[in-house]
């Protein structure tokens, strides 16, 4: 379905969606790990440094950009520095709270599937599917923790719920994506 092309499937798919989810959440089609490595322009390791909210051009809803400095490109290839953007955020006293959507914190260290915008800008791939958190455990190493939203649905293609990402050391996620990326051809840069 990249690119905005939809097929008969996936068009049913998304009326069953639409169908099996409660009113006001928002709903998102599962995407296996192996799905985001294929799909991701790079799959990196880094840190938010700046973050600021504003009305689009038509003031009809809030987008939020974060600068992201890039520690690690764990497969493809980043620059040091890029711009993300999602949908939602705060503005004065205006604030659109948008579920399965990524935030970002200053500060806070991310492990994210990414994808281009035609201006150069990137959004994360795979909503919060593409997002995890990363801190440290009680013994000092790094986890990557899935950020979960409990104003958001992902649901499998039949329908069903899909279950919830489960947190991982970022040594062992980080050679899983690498091992993925190697399999589907896509070297994995070090």
């Amino acid at each position: 379905m990249k690119h905005g092309v939809w097929t008969l499937s996936a068009l049913l798919a998304a009326a069953a969606l639409s169908l099996a989810a409660p009113a006001g959440a928002s709903t998102f089609l599962a995407m296996e790990r192996e799905e985001l490595v294929a799909q991701a322009e790079a799959v990196v390791l880094g840190r938010v440094v700046e973050v600021s909210s504003f009305w689009n051009r038509e003031h009809t809803a809030i987008l939020t950009e974060a600068t992201f400095e890039v520690e690690d490109a764990v497969v493809g290839v980043a620059p040091a520095y890029l711009t993300l953007r999602t949908f939602g955020g705060r503005v004065g006293d205006q604030l659109i709270v948008a579920h399965g959507f990524p935030r970002f914190v200053l500060n806070e260290k991310l492990l994210l599937f990414l994808e281009p915008e035609r201006d150069g800008a990137h959004k994360v791939l795979g909503y919060l599917q593409g997002q995890y958190r990363v801190r440290n455990d009680a013994q000092g190493r790094p986890i990557a923790e899935p950020l979960l939203d409990t104003g958001a649905h992902i649901l499998r293609r039949d329908g069903t719920l899909a279950p919830a990402p489960r947190p991982a050391p970022l040594a062992e996620l980080s050679g899983q994506l690498r091992e993925i990326a190697g399999r589907l051809g896509r070297p994995a840069v070090r």
